[in-house]
Formats: structure tokens, C-alpha cells, sequence
């Protein structure tokens, strides 16, 4: 080989080089900052509000525990970019980004189903708490589109004489696409309210309907929560308490008036 064919050689062996290293550099940077993160094909939209006022529609791909993403206000239309995680089975984190890469807000909050997200989110600026739902384009477990499905509401415990109970008791209900309930409320007993003897409980879950009742049972042991949930007209029954619902004395038992639409607490 002659000393020209011989230069050429190299030459197009040191273009192949550089060009093979920028396009690695790129890919890299990408990457690593996520500023243009590579698309899931499992990726998922949702759309829904913060602070029930401000429309968003939030798109999310998960691997593993990493979750990774954007979202933008309705009115606004520019992205933001989210990077955030598991923390749990159901509960998650999502870290806010604008364009120069500063984080401007933070989202925690849990999968209520597969198809609805709901928690807070936080101004990192002015450390604002706003409340947030969320619900996947085309999911079956989100509230049905009938609002007078003749189940869901809020509903709050009320005396013998119709009054509502001194010890307080609220819950919500929605009848979801899928034809299940979510039930997610609290029950309060007051001992002695001077002296901070109050115990609480909390409840939320999917159940399935059956007819005009519904069984809430937190898990298979004996220790879980369960009570059973009997709905009327604008009215339920919550009986079968087990007392493994919240703190000593807690109880959902008791009837229930309905007082308007179910809220996310």
C-alpha cells in the first residue's frame, strides 16, 4: 500500500473515532441529566388538577421503582420535567425540574388504583402545600361520569335524633368505571377532648359492590379492619365493626347522611 492510500486510511479511522464519541457524549448527557429523557412505551397520561383549580395533564413512565416524566398546566402548555420514585407499593415522590434544570416543586402522594393518582404538591420557592388528583386517559378504576350513580358522596354520621355525632365520622365514596367502590374517610371517639383523650381512624380502599352492600376488609387477618356498608337513598349503614379500625374505641358504626359530592381529603 502506497503512503497516500495508507494516510487516507487513518484519516477516515479518526472520523469514525470522533464521530462515534460525540454521539456516545450525547447519549450520555441525555441520560444522565434527563433533560430529554428517552420515551417508555409504557408510558401513561393522566390529566387532573392542583388545588382543584389549576388543570395538568401529567405524563408518567415507571421501571423497576424510578419514575420518570413531565407535565404541564393546561393554560400554560410548557412542560415540566419530573423524576422521582417508589417509596412504597402505593406511595411516590416526583421531583419538578424547569428548563435550566432547577427544581421548582414537588409531588408526594400515592396510587389510590392503578388509574388515579392524589396527593400534595410543594412549591419549592414558597414551600405552598396544594392538594392534587390525577386520572389515567382511558382507566376503568377512576370515578364513574355519573354523579347521580345514587353511591357516591360524602356521607357523615349522625345521631339517633339525626343530628350529626359528637363522635365525628366522614366517609366518601365513589363508584368507580370498573363497577367497584373506593370508601376513604375517618372516624373520631372523644373520651375527654380537654385532656387530648381522642382516638382516630382512617380507612381507604377498593371493594367490590354487591347489590346494595359493600364489605371493607383492610387485609385477611383477624387484627385488619373490616365493617360492612349497606346503602340507601341518599343515606348508608355501616355495621359489623370489628374495632380494628383506628385508635382504642374507634368505630364506623352508626348511620350515615348523604352531604354532597365525595372529596379527596
Amino acid at each position: 500500500m502506497n503512503v497516500r492510500g495508507s494516510s487516507l486510511l487513518r484519516f477516515l479511522s479518526n472520523l469514525i473515532f470522533h464521530i462515534y464519541a460525540e454521539a456516545s457524549s450525547v447519549q450520555n448527557a441525555l441520560d444522565g441529566t434527563g433533560t430529554v429523557p428517552e420515551q417508555s412505551s409504557d408510558e401513561r397520561e393522566f390529566v387532573g388538577t392542583i388545588n382543584s383549580t389549576l388543570r395538568v395533564r401529567i405524563k408518567l413512565s415507571q421501571s423497576d421503582k424510578t419514575l420518570s416524566g413531565s407535565y404541564a398546566y393546561e393554560r400554560i402548555g410548557k412542560s415540566l420535567r419530573l423524576n422521582g420514585a417508589m417509596t412504597s407499593e402505593n406511595e411516590f415522590y416526583l421531583n419538578e425540574f424547569d428548563e435550566r434544570g432547577g427544581q421548582t416543586g414537588k409531588f408526594e402522594g400515592k396510587f389510590v388504583s392503578k388509574d388515579w393518582l392524589e396527593g400534595t404538591w410543594v412549591s419549592t420557592s414558597t414551600k405552598k402545600e396544594m392538594p392534587f388528583s390525577a386520572w389515567a386517559i382511558n382507566g376503568n378504576q377512576i370515578p364513574a361520569a355519573n354523579s347521580h350513580d345514587g353511591v357516591s358522596g360524602q356521607y357523615r354520621r349522625v345521631d339517633k335524633r339525626g343530628r350529626f355525632d359528637r363522635d365525628s365520622a366522614v366517609l366518601n365514596v365513589w363508584l368507580l368505571k370498573d363497577g367497584q367502590v373506593r370508601v376513604a374517610g375517618d372516624s373520631t371517639w372523644v373520651g375527654n377532648e380537654r385532656t387530648g383523650n381522642v382516638n382516630v381512624g382512617n380507612v381507604d380502599g377498593i371493594f367490590a359492590l354487591q347489590g346494595s352492600k359493600l364489605l371493607f376488609k383492610d387485609g385477611d387477618g383477624d387484627d385488619d379492619c373490616r365493617f360492612t356498608i349497606t346503602f340507601g337513598v341518599d343515606s348508608l349503614l355501616v355495621t359489623e365493626d370489628n374495632l380494628r379500625c383506628g385508635g382504642l374505641n374507634v368505630s364506623f358504626d352508626g348511620k350515615y347522611r348523604k352531604v354532597g359530592p365525595a372529596k379527596s381529603e
